[in-house]
């Protein structure tokens, strides 16, 4: 019993480190906005890839639960979240303090790992067709992954405090009606931002408890993220590459009205007392209310949308050599 209490007081100690962004919902629904928006010759490739006819896949994960299998792409967007973590290093962008932009990784990671280095790196993978099945496979759901985590704008931030995971919170008057609870303010933009706003508004517009099951609401969102946004729209959010994409998440992690940054002498500093929060350190607290929520609603909806586009972009570019820029003659489900 002791051991037992022991693991569970570890478990506990750890979670909040093992940052999700944008939680569960938010990548399957970057990556069901992405399916949607594949040409029909990636689709092809990635289901012949996949091994499957319908985006589905046989091929088993590598974490804890090494019995799992995917029945869809939106699914594999969850393997790099399974622990241990495939690649722990590429889920985010640990920058300096008195950091302006993001250029690439910082040169005090560790072989320089970072989302963006696993961006190039899995797409270099998916490819490249002499590669294993198996490589492609998990260079294509770790794709799906790291451009959701690159448009979660704490996942472009600092180490100190793990992307605002060291910054507690409250948020008073509740997460929308899922009954999420956020006890920090990574959590609050990982999952607390889209249940009270573009998923709470989904649910209001069908009887959600009694007549879907439980993920419907993320292809529910995807179908408004698409009707809201134009051809030309499109367009203009795939235009860049993934490090112009980090700095328009960084820009945001930098707002005062975000409460992650107390910017002085051009530096973000973690509190009044403290430039980087240190290890025993007197932790920030802060009073999330609704209309902090309401502020950063359509931000967050907006992040997850390029997410989705610039994901169907970047795989078509990989997988269908006649690609030449969004249209709207890709692939879009019944």
């Amino acid at each position: 019993m002791r051991f037992l209490v022991c693991v569970l007081a570890a478990l506990a100690f750890l979670s909040p480190g093992e940052a999700k962004a944008w939680g569960k919902y938010g990548h399957l629904t970057v990556c069901d906005l992405a399916y949607r928006n594949l040409s029909p010759a990636s689709r092809d490739e990635l289901n012949t890839i996949l091994g499957s006819r319908s985006g589905g896949t046989f091929v088993r994960g590598r974490g804890r639960l090494p019995d799992r299998t995917y029945t869809s792409f939106n699914l594999g967007c969850l393997e790099e979240d399974e622990l241990p973590r495939r690649n722990p290093d590429d889920h985010f962008i640990n920058l300096p303090r008195n950091a302006t932009s993001v250029v690439s990784c910082p040169a005090s990671v560790a072989e320089g790992a970072c989302v963006l280095e696993g961006i190039r790196r899995d797409l270099a993978i998916l490819s490249d067709r002499s590669r294993s099945r198996e490589d492609r496979v998990f260079a294509l759901m770790a794709l799906g992954h790291w451009l959701g985590d690159l448009h979660q704008p704490l996942h472009v931030s600092f180490a100190d405090d793990r992307g605002g995971n060291g910054i507690d919170v409250r948020v008073t008057g509740g997460c929308g009606s899922s009954g999420y609870r956020a006890r920090n303010l990574h959590a609050v933009w990982d999952n607390c931002i889209l249940e009270a706003g573009l998923f709470e508004r989904v649910r209001k517009r069908a009887d959600y408890s009694r007549s879907w099951n439980r993920r419907t609401v993320t292809y529910r969102a995807v179908d408004t993220l698409m009707s809201n946004t134009s051809l030309a729209s499109e367009i203009a959010i795939v235009a860049g590459d993934p490090q112009a994409w980090a700095n328009e998440a960084f820009r945001i992690t930098r707002m005062p009205e975000v409460l992650y940054c107390g910017m002085a002498a051009g530096i973000c500093r973690y509190s009044a007392g403290y430039e980087t929060l240190p290890r025993g350190g007197t932790r920030r607290a802060l009073v999330i209310d609704q209309a902090y929520l309401s502020r950063w609603d359509r931000t967050a909806e907006t992040q997850v949308r390029n997410a989705g586009f610039r994901l169907a972009h970047l795989l078509n570019t990989a997988l269908d050599p006649a690609y030449a820029g969004p249209t709207r003659n890709g692939f879009q489900p019944s």
